[in-house]
């Protein structure tokens, strides 16, 4: 992009001719990045479907057709301006159900965590186990805490340290450590300390989506049942048992989360795509146009359910070498240039009846970045955080973590400690507390079968 054109449009000059210019090579990039992008993913994840790598539950397969429709319709089709305005609201209504489903596998994928976690610990009990020297494995722990200088390393390492260590702590400590965590959030935009509340509970394992009890069945029941065990009462064969259930329902809930995620980025590479086609050059439809009759045979066969692998597809993408790769560079510039001027060229655009336009780039802007969830809607800010409704955010969330602490079992309590401990600002003050917390944790731990299980699953971090 021209930086002269650029710094003429940020300080108000030539837009009649700028703009239009502007928009154009944004759209013609977005356009092809997204059409490259998608081909190249429908076909790898159609691929994975034949080879028998993936499979789909129904509702899925269901939204892999809406695709492949709309597709067929606007991609491979002739371009109707009414039919690509109904596929991009097809699409929407798409994305927010993928949304809603990855809400409730995120949610069961944070709670399963903290089972796994507990039961890390418990297995050996079943096992004859030799004392261990704390030390040792404390001087070990702390050199690779801080054998890098750089601060941002030291810190993942120590929330690394407190995800896996023993946790000790009483209950009004643990509040005192997550209020002052709020203090981050004093003057800032007040749905930034909600986000945080977010994170927290879902570490612990307390947000229920909407859908969180219906739209998995299998996952829920699976659930309740490890909810409702007597951790504490298992014999080894019971205990195998659970830890079996959990094994299969979280190979389950990885299946349909990794499913999931394909479908939302053939989404978002779809809608994005149909959004720039009005907006492109000629340029962007003869470097996509090659791809035509690869989506067509994909669509066709999922649209026919005869997924089946398809002969010679690869050499549908030889011209596509080194194209994102190169595409991508531009379209991270442009992304920038999008949120840099937006603000001020939001009304000049409006009118020279440019606005259906630039509201596409900005959308486009979304749904081409990295974070496949992001909400389209622009959410607004608050206000800033006073202290008073830090200080009630902070109540009511100590609050939910307490009662939880007060119903769970102690194992389990523990894991949520663990796990929301790794996602406060790091804590400590020097380099001795690291120490004398990592020494304390030890110490303190008298069931040998967790210090044990904390400490070997320390070290496979360390190693990885």
């Amino acid at each position: 992009m021209d930086k002269k054109v650029i710094h003429e449009v940020l300080e108000g000059k030539n837009l009649e001719q700028n703009l239009p210019f502007v928009f154009g090579k944004m759209a013609t990039v977005n356009h092809i990045y997204a059409g490259t992008s998608f081909a190249m993913q429908y076909f790898s994840f159609y691929e994975s479907i034949a080879d028998g790598e993936t499979n789909l539950p129904e509702e899925a397969m269901q939204i892999l057709k809406q695709i492949a429709d709309i597709a067929m319709e606007n991609i491979v089709g002739s371009f109707d301006g009414s039919k690509r305005e109904k596929a991009i609201e097809v699409l929407d209504d798409i994305r927010k159900t993928i949304t809603a489903k990855m809400q409730v596998l995120t949610a069961y994928t944070d709670i399963f965590s903290l089972y796994e976690y507990m039961i890390n610990r418990l297995e050996l009990k079943y096992e004859e186990l030799a004392e261990m020297d704390d030390d040792t494995a404390a001087r070990e722990i702390l050199q690779y805490i801080f054998m890098e200088k750089d601060n941002v390393v030291v810190n993942t390492r120590i929330r690394q340290m407190l995800s896996q260590m023993p946790v000790r702590m009483s209950r009004g400590k643990f509040c005192d450590l997550v209020k002052g965590s709020f203090e981050h959030y004093l003057g800032m935009d007040k749905k930034d300390a909600r986000d945080f509340v977010f994170r927290i509970e879902s570490s612990a394992g307390l947000y229920r989506p909407y859908g969180f009890s219906d739209l998995f069945p299998e996952i829920f029941d699976s659930w309740q049942t490890l909810s409702t065990t007597d951790w504490s009462a298992l014999d080894l064969r019971e205990f195998q048992e659970k830890q079996a259930l959990l094994e299969k329902i979280t190979e389950k809930l990885h299946k349909l989360t990794d499913a999931y995620y394909s479908l939302e980025e053939l989404v978002n590479l779809l809608y994005a795509w149909l959004l720039n086609i009005p907006y492109s050059s000629g340029e962007a439809f003869k470097q996509t146009e090659v791809l035509f009759d690869i989506l067509r045979r994909i669509s066709k066969s999922i649209i026919e359910d005869s997924i089946v692998i398809l002969e010679d597809s690869n050499a549908a993408f030889a011209h596509t070498e080194g194209v994102l790769e190169d595409l991508l560079l531009e379209l991270q510039k442009n992304q920038g240039v999008l949120e840099e001027i937006a603000p001020q060229i939001e009304k000049p655009a409006q009118s020279m009846m440019l606005g259906k336009q630039l509201s596409c780039l900005m959308i486009s802007n979304v749904l081409l970045k990295d974070s496949l969830f992001i909400p389209l809607e622009k959410k607004e800010s608050e206000g800033q955080s006073e202290r008073q409704d830090l200080d009630q955010l902070s109540k009511d969330l100590c609050e939910k973590l307490l009662g939880a602490w007060s119903a769970q079992p102690r194992n389990l309590n523990r894991a949520m400690l663990a796990a929301v401990l790794a996602e406060l600002p790091v804590f400590f003050g020097s380099q001795n507390d690291v120490m004398d917390y990592v020494r304390s944790s030890l110490a303190g731990c008298h069931d040998l079968a967790e210090k044990i299980g904390s400490v070997r699953l320390m070290k496979q971090l360390m190693e990885g």
